[in-house]
């Protein structure tokens, strides 16, 4: 890696964890987190309180194919921009349907309540929230799904520690929200400074963003799969939002943890280039995975809980 990137890596790291404590943390830990922290970014964030739990890699027994490249990205080979994310091929924004890049910057609540789901007693509450000018009927897909999403016990709440409670009105713990393309590049949302696109938590706002242009078109790394996918990024983002840390493929064909930056591969040698810090090139190559807890029974679609309470 160039010493231009290093050095925007250390002062994304420095500026965002300005104020938090020295004690050592490591990938497989539930640490809390300040500030913006995404899907493929190195910034750790503060989420609505911490637990000192630690996070287990998901089994390692898997039959389906890994969808990443294992060769090793050239980091002489850069983007029009000079960045090396250029290298990166499983990155790149699938072709697909339109999206709306730009929206109003601002967010409505989506009406809807839920049941709490889980019996963890770290219980949160989360709104669904959409940016305004996106379509909209955007609200009720997205809702629904993040709903489902969290009421899975291959997600979060299959640990035993969290419960989630949705509702739509008052200050919620997470506000878990579909944003633009160019809101979330905003330098004070996600930002702009590894060209790739991503979502995120921002722990200054207490909001996942879930970037529209994703979530309409997926990643490479799930070849098509956009409901698995969906599922991962909502995943991926409340786990920063509990204060989970990036972690790398664990062995070659294993299920990607959770908190593997899948939007921009499953390939420990793609995403070293960006994070020699955390990813080790090792030539691991995991299969795609949206669930924290992946050999857990799912609930059935019946007994999901109604997006709208």
């Amino acid at each position: 890696m160039s010493i231009s990137v290093l050095a925007v890596l250390t002062l994304l790291v420095l500026v965002q964890t300005a104020g938090q404590s020295n004690t050592p943390t490591t990938a497989a830990a539930v640490q809390p987190s300040t500030g913006p922290v995404s899907t493929g970014g190195l910034s750790s964030g503060s989420g609505p309180g911490s637990v000192t739990s630690s996070v287990a890699t998901p089994s390692a027994s898997v039959e389906s194919s890994p969808a990443s490249p294992a060769a090793v990205a050239d980091p002489n080979n850069r983007d029009a921009d000079g960045h090396v994310a250029g290298s990166i091929a499983a990155a790149a924004l699938p072709a697909g349907a339109d999206f709306a890049t730009t929206g109003n910057g601002t967010w409505h609540t989506v009406p809807g309540t839920s049941p709490t789901v889980g019996t963890g007693s770290r219980a949160l509450t989360y709104t669904v929230e959409v940016e305004d000018g996106l379509p909209a009927d955007m609200d009720q897909q997205f809702a629904q799904v993040v709903d489902a999403t969290l009421a899975d016990p291959r997600s979060w709440i299959g640990g035993g520690q969290v419960s989630f409670t949705r509702i739509d009105s008052g200050d919620p713990d997470i506000r878990i929200s579909l944003t633009s393309q160019q809101s979330i590049r905003d330098p004070g949302r996600c930002g702009w400074d590894i060209p790739l696109e991503a979502s995120c938590f921002n722990g200054w706002m207490d909001r996942v963003m879930i970037n529209d242009a994703r979530w309409v078109r997926g990643a490479m790394s799930y070849n098509g799969d956009i409901n698995s996918y969906r599922a991962y990024a909502i995943n991926h983002e409340v786990g920063h939002a509990l204060g989970n840390r990036h972690q790398p493929c664990p062995a070659n064909g294993a299920p990607a943890p959770i908190m593997m930056q899948q939007s921009w591969s499953t390939s420990n040698n793609d995403l070293a280039v960006l994070d020699p810090q955390t990813i080790p090139p090792d030539g691991s190559v995991c299969a795609p995975n949206p669930y924290r807890f992946p050999d857990a029974t799912a609930v059935p679609p019946a007994q999901a809980p109604s997006p709208a309470g």
